[in-house]
């Protein structure tokens, strides 16, 4: 267990408010990402129309991910210290994503084959952090549950440690599975993902809120 309580308790409430608000962040994404054209001179011209709440819902986001991020380096003590350091780290490789898509979508709305040159150059990166990173981040606490799962006494309701455990364990499933071109949809692995989020954000709340032994 953590010696200090207080830092336990702040831990969770990061992973409560980073994991609890990604899936409202994510869904935003999703609305206004769906409805851009296919085509790469319309989708430009449709992003740069966008881009003020794309950029809005990437600054949120970030910052979702760096309380993840913190919220697992404060568990290093504990019996799931191997799957929170990955976790981590993950989290450690996909915030370069966010200031890269802020910064650099911008210098490629400029039009034409320079415009469209950069957008496609700015995807492929970023498209490799995201995949990199998630994976990383969802093995680490698919991990991480797992082995709090098998402590003693469990820190909060093992049915919340299982969930988050399984749907994280799936979610790194299928970023591996993206990671290594194997060209699976990335919306089936959104729900698990999403239900990763969930869980994690269940779970740092039972360790943010719950009682105390006097």
């Amino acid at each position: 267990m953590i010696a200090d309580g207080r830092s336990e308790r702040i831990g969770g409430l990061f992973l409560l408010l980073g994991a609890g608000s990604m899936p409202f962040i994510i869904a935003e994404y999703l609305m206004i990402t769906s409805a851009a054209p296919t085509d790469i001179a319309a989708r430009l011209v449709y992003y740069e129309e966008n881009f003020a709440a794309l950029s809005r819902g990437w600054h949120f986001e970030v910052l979702a991910m760096a309380l993840i991020g913190a919220g697992a380096l404060v568990r290093l003590k504990t019996t799931g210290r191997a799957g929170w350091a990955l976790a981590a780290i993950g989290v450690a490789a996909v915030l370069p994503m966010y200031p890269l898509m802020i910064g650099g979508y911008p210098s490629a709305f400029a039009g034409g084959e320079i415009g469209a040159n950069s957008f496609n150059l700015i995807n492929g990166i970023t498209t490799e952090l995201f995949f990199v990173g998630n994976l990383l981040t969802c093995a680490g606490l698919a991990m991480a549950f797992w082995l709090e799962w098998s402590s003693e006494p469990s820190p909060v309701p093992r049915w919340v440690v299982i969930i988050a455990a399984v749907s994280n364990g799936l979610a790194a499933l299928g970023f591996a599975a993206l990671h290594a071109g194997l060209g699976i949809p990335l919306p089936l692995v959104g729900p698990v993902g999403l239900l990763g989020f969930i869980s994690v954000a269940v779970f740092g709340a039972f360790v943010a809120f719950r009682k105390r032994a006097a």
